[in-house]
This record gives structure tokens, sequence and C-alpha cells, in this order.
């Protein structure tokens, strides 16, 4: 089946669930422990495919073969693809937010640092993200070039590379503020280990 045909909120409805089951999937295995590099790897591609798909589709729903320009089909394009990965990133936040819950040990801060244990899961929410963000930044700027149309001018071009630029930002801070996040949840819990070394050589002597 061609793309192009790709027509029905149905298919679109399929994809997102699609994406929904592996997502969870790939959360609970991560959150027990059980999953391996690569299935890591073969789990996030699935849901890269899937919500590549679903951009296609969704695209292809809403486009308007009347207008002049496709801002309708630029916006299911972009909320299709980058919608699932962003959304699939905030999952995954919240299952490794309940690991570390449970294993306290695999983020600890030392001398105001934070050490943080390897986790499939944070590469799992990386990825996502980082794609998530990009697409969604590449797609608005898409759609701003189709609302603008044929005009030209500093201030146009500065519209188009605005979202670019947002979805850059964005990516720089979601790491920051997805680990402060997690730290107030075990320090509200109780359980935010924080070791210093000074203290612990001045135990020692």
């Amino acid at each position: 089946m061609a793309i192009e045909t790709w027509d029905s909120p149905y298919i679109v409805i399929w994809l997102c669930l699609g994406v929904l089951v592996t997502v969870l999937t790939y959360g609970v295995r991560g959150y027990s422990g059980k999953i391996s590099g690569i299935g890591a790897v073969v789990y996030g591609l699935l849901i890269m495919i899937l919500s590549a798909l679903d951009g296609a589709a969704l695209g292809q729903t809403m486009y308007d073969k009347t207008s002049k320009y496709d801002v309708w089909g630029s916006l299911g394009t972009m909320l299709g693809l980058s919608g699932p990965l962003i959304v699939s990133g905030l999952i995954l936040i919240v299952f490794y937010r309940c690991r570390v819950v449970k294993h306290p040990g695999e983020l600890i801060v030392r001398d105001n640092d934070l050490e943080v244990g390897e986790s499939y899961l944070l590469s799992g929410i990386t990825w996502f993200m980082f794609f998530g963000l990009l697409s969604a930044g590449i797609g608005t700027g898409n759609l701003v070039v189709e609302i603008v149309g044929d005009r030209k001018g500093a201030i146009y071009a500065l519209y188009m590379f605005m979202p670019f630029a947002i979805a850059i930002w964005l990516m720089t801070k979601y790491s920051k503020w997805m680990f402060k996040y997690i730290v107030w949840v075990l320090r509200r819990k109780g359980l935010l280990q924080v070791e210093d070394d000074e203290s612990k050589s001045k135990d020692i002597d």
C-alpha cells in the first residue's frame, strides 16, 4: 500500500497504539532491569519507524488538495512524527523515576555533583526527546514556510528559523529539568543519597 493512500484516521490510531504498546514494553523491561542493549536498540528503532509512518499517515489524512499552501498536511506530519517520540520520552521518564525510587543507589549526589548509573531507559529518553524535539522544530519551521508562502524578507526568515532554535534550546535543557525532577522526588521520599568525600576522609582519620 502506497503512503499516498494512507488517508484513514484508523491507520493513525493503530500506529499510535503500536508506539504506545512498544514504549510500555520498553519501560516495563527497563524498570525491571530485564532489557539488554540490543533489546533497547530494537525497541527504539521500532518506535522511530512507527512514528515516521504515523507522521506520513496523519499528514496524508489532514492533507488539503484544494489549498495553495498545504498547512494542514504539514501540521499533521509534524504532530504525527514528533508527538509519539516526545510522548515516548515522557513515558520512559516515569518508568525511570520509578526505577530510581526502587534502586536509589543508581543516582547519588557526591560533592554537589550528580552521579548517574548506566541505564537503557536513559538512552531511550535521550534519543526520543532529541529526535522528537528536533522533528518538532523542523516541522514547525516548515509549517511557518507554508503559512508565509512566497513572502521574502529578514523578518519572515527569522520566523522560519525561530522554531528550530527553540527546539535546540529545549534539547539543551530537558535533561537538566528531568534530573531536577527526579532528585526532587527522591528528596521528598527521603531516598536521596548524598555523599561527601571530605566528610568520609575525616571519619577515616
